[in-house]
């Protein structure tokens, strides 16, 4: 009481609202606070000076880490970590008003304590752990649709159950768990080899904004690039960045580095254009690029968000472009995916392959899709998104390790759509088994990252699945995991059937006839969709594959099988370890092909 009569309160006043909350501690200050005639920034500085200890108001402090301090014995409540702009560390805390006199009990006995802790506000531990472990927020607020936990306790029953009833004879046996299987494999690769062929053979140009929106209507444009060791590529990257074609007053490029990243910090800070910052991502969760994108996204203060890498050169219109076709298409369409290419050539067996992988899939497939209103798996970078599609989405969740697939997923669930934008951001392929299997690998481990999440629910699921298109983007994803991870044996058996070893395996004239078939015809198609689209998705750059390069197209499949089996194990072991891809090691053009570069606008 005479602490709130200090803070200008009037006897009678205090008196009638004492008997309003009653004899409980702490209740009168709940009260007081609850009606708002005690601010809480003035309740917990005086309650501090009453017991002796300092104040920290909100944005005084900044969290040294996430997790919670293990407070003393006898201590009521938790401790956060938290370090002053000085340098001092303290247990900073906001002792609820029902535990004031056992705070008070607990330093009456051990007056050492004062020396190390601190009181504030419950609203600024929020903001300070929010700052320092961005990523977490998903999680904690959504844990339903995180990858934090890689299975629910419901995704772990039901496995269990499906394994003991396989392994007790009751479910099936195992010549009928073969051929469903085959089966199943077969329909999913039947349908995604359709969706492939129709692209391949549908020329679909994504459309270009009928108009540019006038320079004094554009809207705030924040650009992120999350990089971590690429002081190889800062130089190039900050040139390709400040030659964007878009107002300097409405443009904001961030730099999203990791606190040890002193490498590439010096590389970039000589080359910085004016609206170009560099921001550290500190704290707590996972080293992942989509912690560092939620951490942007909080400075962010644009009104269109687009994200790169640390490779990417995008054509210089392309924010342009991008805002005034936003502008054109309803509210409802979240996100543009630009189109990427590789712009430089090799005698390597990887990087030519990703060089026709990437022109069928980004300049044929995806372009089909959007032109039918469908979703799909968004690429990792020239993503051009409404703020507002990603807040309400959630924005990245850092535990997932392929944050496109992810993102795409929770935004068709959420009812929004997504379209192809007519402009080109040219990358790096990568150059060695070593880059490109770990890449891959991560993708991959990201893809199945996504799956377990949306399955986490099935009758959730279903309702959305009648809802909304989400049905064509979870059969994409399916099918890409599932024919990969029969690939294999697919192929397998057709090798053993050529050898004529199969026919000497027992019972294969009753299970070998069928599954045989079943196998080559979704090996076949799986070959034909891709031959199709790489050669269409090449035409499409006014380019021709060698034979030679068609002709190892399996050999490429196979690969991608090897890199599914180790994201397997990695998702078990880690699953969320970023397997990070060098850039700068190839030998690039100066200029981006067939790019004519317009003077910016400023």
């Amino acid at each position: 009481m005479a602490l709130l009569r200090g803070r200008g309160l009037a006897d009678a006043h205090l008196v009638a609202l004492a008997r309003r909350a009653g004899p409980r501690e702490g209740a009168l200050a709940r009260l007081l606070m609850e009606e708002g005639l005690v601010a809480p920034d003035a309740y917990y500085a005086a309650l501090a000076q009453s017991l002796g200890l300092p104040f920290l108001p909100q944005g005084s402090f900044r969290a040294d880490a996430q997790l919670e301090l293990l407070p003393p014995p006898g201590f009521p409540g938790p401790l956060f970590c938290g370090r002053t702009p000085s340098g001092e560390r303290l247990a900073v805390f906001a002792p609820v008003p029902e535990s004031v006199a056992a705070i008070r009990a607990l330093l009456a006995r051990a007056p050492s304590l004062r020396a190390r802790l601190a009181i504030a506000t419950p609203v600024a531990l929020e903001l300070a752990g929010r700052a320092a472990a961005p990523g977490l927020r998903l999680a904690s607020e959504r844990p339903d649709v995180s990858a934090r936990a890689v299975l629910t306790r419901g995704q772990i029953a039901v496995a269990g159950l499906a394994v003991a009833a396989f392994c007790l004879g009751r479910l099936l046996t195992v010549e009928a768990l073969v051929i469903f299987a085959s089966v199943l494999v077969t329909l999913l690769g039947m349908m995604l080899g359709a969706l492939r062929l129709l692209a391949g053979l549908s020329h679909t140009p994504s459309p270009r904004p009928a108009q540019l929106i006038p320079a004094r209507l554009l809207p705030r444009y924040s650009v992120l690039v999350p990089l971590y060791r690429e002081a190889r590529v800062a130089q190039s990257l900050v040139r390709h960045l400040d030659a964007l074609d878009y107002p300097r007053d409405r443009l904001e490029i961030l730099f999203l580095l990791e606190e040890d990243d002193s490498e590439t910090r010096a590389a970039l800070l000589p080359y910085l254009g004016p609206c170009m910052r560099v921001l550290t991502v500190s704290g707590a969760g996972p080293r992942t690029k989509p912690r560092a994108l939620v951490h942007g996204l909080d400075h962010a203060r644009g009104e269109l968000i687009a994200v790169y890498d640390g490779e990417d050169r995008p054509e210089p219109d392309q924010l342009l472009l991008a805002a005034s076709r936003f502008a054109e298409l309803p509210p409802s369409v979240a996100v543009l995916q630009g189109h990427l290419a590789i712009d430089h050539r090799s005698h390597r067996f990887f990087p030519r392959q990703f060089l026709l992988e990437y022109a069928g899939l980004f300049d044929c497939q995806l372009p089909w899709f959007s032109a039918r209103g469908l979703p799909f798996p968004l690429g990792g970078t020239s993503n051009h998104f409404r703020r507002t599609a990603l807040d309400a989405a959630g924005s990245w969740d850092p535990y997932n390790v392929t944050e496109d697939a992810d993102l795409a997923m929770r935004l068709v669930r959420g009812g929004w759509s997504m379209q192809m934008l007519a402009s080109t951001t040219f990358e790096e392929a990568p150059l060695s088994w070593r880059a490109w299997h770990g890449q891959r690998a991560r993708w991959l481990k990201g893809w199945l990252q996504t799956l377990l999440v949306t399955l986490r629910e099935p009758f959730r699921l279903a309702a959305e699945l009648r809802r909304t298109r989400l049905a064509v983007l979870l059969v994409y994803l399916l099918a890409m995991v599932v024919t990969l991870a029969a690939h294999p044996f697919f192929v397998g058996i057709l090798l053993l059937y050529g050898s004529g070893v199969a026919g000497l395996l027992p019972r294969f004239d009753v299970l070998g006839g069928v599954v045989l078939t079943l196998a080559g015809v979704s090996v076949t198609l799986c070959y034909a969709s891709m031959t199709l689209l790489a050669i269409a998705g090449a035409a499409a750059r006014s380019r021709l594959p060698s034979l030679l390069d068609l002709a190892l197209i399996p050999a490429y499949w196979l690969a991608q099988s090897l890199a599914f089996y180790a994201a397997v194990v990695d998702l078990v072991r880690r699953p969320h370890r970023w397997q990070k891809t060098e850039h700068g090691l190839a030998r690039r053009p100066s200029r981006m092909p067939g790019v004519q570069r317009r003077g910016k606008t400023h």
